[in-house]
Parts: C-alpha cells; sequence; structure tokens
C-alpha cells in the first residue's frame, strides 16, 4: 500500500496555472479557534482564494489567524464577517450558533461552508436552506474524513464488489477530552442545549455520513443506547452507541465516547474485509483479485495483508485534492455544490435526532 502524496505537489502547480485567470474568491473565517487551527491554514496557498476577515469571540485568537493567512480585517463581531468584500463565510462557531450564522450570511449575499454538525435540529436545518434557497447561494457542510484518499479507495472497493456485498459497517469515535472540560459556562460542549446532544452529535455524525457515503445506502431505522458514564459535569451522552438497519440490507453499528480512547472503521462483506485504525493501520482481506487505488494497493489473493504508519493528510493540506476547504472554494470558482450539500446534511441531522429519540435505557 502506499500514499497519494507524491502526485499532490504537481498536482497543485497545474491547479495554480488553470486559477491564475479566475475571480478572486474572498473569504471570511468566522471561527478560528479550537479544532479551526489544524485546518485554517489551507487557505494560505488555495490558488484564487483570499481570506480578508478573521472573525472569533476571541480577539487574540482572531489576531493570530488574520496574521497566519494576511487578513486585513480581524473582529470579535459575527456581522464583521458579512462586508461587502467577502464572497463566502466559512463558520466554525458552536452548534447552538450554526443556524443563526448561517441565515445572516445568506441574508448578506454569501456563499457558506458550515463547520459540522449543520445545525443542532432539523428544524434548524430547514431554515438554513430556506434562507440559502432565498439568497440563490451555495451552502457546504465540512466532513473532514472525505479529505481521506483511503476512504475514496473504500467507496470503489465497494462500487467494484471487491469485497462482495457489505453486510456490516462499524465505526468507533473516542476520545478523552470530556474527562478534562470544564462543566456548564466554562466549555459550550458541555450543554446539551448549544450541542443539541452530546458525543454522538458531535462524533457520530462522522461516521454516519461516510457509512452513507461510502455504501451508497440510506438509514431506514436505528436503534441506540446511551448514558453519561464518566463525565458528570457534561449534560449531554459521553458514551453512545447507535445500530442502523440500512436500505440494502446492510447493518451499522457507531459508538462514540467522550471518555475512553479509540477510532477505528471497518467494512465486512460476504468476500472480504477491509478495517483501518487510530487513523494508521490497515488491514485488508479478500480474494477477490488485486486492487490498486490512489492509497491502497493490495494483492486480494486471500492472505492476511496489514499495513502500518498509513496516515490520514494534515488536514491544512493544500495540496490534497481532497481537501474540503478546496474542494468547496472550488466548487464555488467553477459555480458547482459543494461536494456535501446542504440537504445532505440535512439527513444526516434528522437521522441523528432519530438516534436520540430512540435511545434506551
Amino acid at each position: 500500500m502506499q500514499g497519494s502524496t507524491g502526485g499532490w505537489a504537481a498536482q497543485a502547480l497545474c491547479d495554480q496555472i488553470m486559477n491564475d485567470s479566475s475571480p478572486l474568491l474572498r473569504i471570511a473565517l468566522a471561527g478560528c479557534g479550537g479544532v479551526v487551527r489544524r485546518y485554517r491554514r489551507t487557505y494560505k496557498t488555495l490558488p484564487g482564494v483570499q481570506v480578508v476577515a478573521a472573525v472569533d469571540a476571541n480577539e487574540a485568537e482572531a489576531q493570530q489567524a488574520a496574521a497566519e493567512l494576511g487578513a486585513s480585517r480581524v473582529s470579535t463581531q459575527f456581522a464583521d464577517a458579512l462586508g461587502a468584500d467577502v464572497d463566502a463565510v466559512v463558520i466554525s462557531t458552536p452548534n447552538h450558533l450554526h443556524a443563526e450564522h448561517a441565515i445572516a450570511a445568506f441574508q448578506a449575499g454569501k456563499h457558506v461552508l458550515l463547520q459540522k454538525p449543520m445545525a443542532r435540529t432539523a428544524v434548524e436545518c430547514d431554515a438554513i436552506l430556506a434562507a440559502q434557497r432565498a439568497a440563490g447561494k451555495r451552502l457546504g457542510v465540512y466532513m473532514n474524513l472525505l479529505d481521506h484518499p483511503l476512504f475514496r479507495d473504500m467507496r470503489r472497493l465497494v462500487a467494484e464488489g471487491k469485497l462482495g456485498n457489505v453486510a456490516l459497517f462499524s465505526a468507533r469515535l473516542a476520545h478523552r477530552g470530556g474527562l478534562g472540560w470544564g462543566g456548564v459556562g466554562q466549555n459550550w460542549r458541555a450543554s446539551k442545549e448549544s450541542t443539541g446532544g452530546g458525543s454522538f452529535i458531535q462524533l457520530g455524525v462522522h461516521y454516519q455520513h461516510l457509512m452513507r457515503w461510502l455504501l451508497g445506502q440510506e438509514i431506514n431505522s436505528v436503534q441506540a443506547m446511551a448514558t453519561n458514564f464518566a463525565c458528570p459535569h457534561l449534560e449531554g451522552d459521553d458514551l453512545m452507541l447507535v445500530q442502523y438497519r440500512l436500505s440494502k440490507g446492510s447493518l451499522g453499528e457507531i459508538q462514540t465516547s467522550w471518555c475512553c480512547l479509540e477510532e477505528h472503521v471497518s467494512l465486512l462483506g460476504t468476500k472480504g474485509s477491509i478495517h483501518y485504525r487510530d487513523n494508521s493501520v490497515v488491514e485488508y482481506t479478500a480474494e477477490t483479485g488485486p486492487f490498486e487505488g490512489e492509497f491502497l494497493k493490495v494483492k486480494g489473493d486471500g492472505s492476511f495483508e496489514r499495513f502500518e504508519n498509513r496516515l490520514a493528510p494534515e488536514w491544512d493540506d493544500a495540496a490534497n485534492p481532497y481537501n474540503q476547504h478546496r474542494r468547496f472554494c472550488e466548487a464555488l470558482q467553477k459555480g458547482e455544490n459543494p461536494e456535501v450539500t446542504g440537504d445532505d446534511a440535512r439527513e444526516d441531522i434528522r437521522v441523528v435526532e432519530a438516534c436520540y429519540a430512540g435511545v434506551k435505557a
């Protein structure tokens, strides 16, 4: 197995040449700290893209982002992301502000890229979509798992039948962050009202979207269990398990946690399986012949194939053709819809709500 980054630099040069004549896309970042620090540098090198405003409730964070990206305007007020010099707003504010901020951006005539989850409820998503339609602008939702070329290869494996019929999707996304967070009033993630739930709406939405995208199936029914196992200072779930029945008969399971540590995603089919563990180790077994993708190269002879140190691209790797910030900007420059549309992300929230409604004691 091999990574695909070797060709990204050459591709980036071609992209630069192709975009030199494109109109400048002017971006405002609304929310610059926290996880945004991992990907905001993407915008520094995207061809035909300029960050003109950095906005954050923490002025020092906004100033740091502006210095990093060459933005001319720094503010602690969201309204300053909506100036006449802005074409699109990248909104990475807490969940409870997504609807308010996205609607205001559309009313100001801006395109919008929203951090996941799209909003706390399907009703809020509907309000965002109504504002988008009225404005005639484009809406994308950031799902960073789609940055990874491995998942592009896994989608091909499914489409080409290399795993046979996929019977089971399994994923876990767990970290221990909740153990150290402050309570309500100190960290917005501690508030069930602010998040719209707890660990599952924050973490599970990633793999729930990936499951639908990889398998090309919709979710027909769910059952769930949730608890606050180790974080009494947090209002929502710090541990949750959801099981899914999908539209073509496959089953799925997703586990999330803020109090323990591990990450994996697995596909188990009638002719093979693939597992990706802790963003590092790939395990593959199938008898359907060789496969060579952009990131994955396997024999497929029935042997157990294991590959270590197979890392995901950095979130700010603008040369990665699958970087979701890059793809959002390219879609706007081409007049196309973003890869994850508002309608698609709204379906994720509809299912998240069903999961919470279906929680069994």
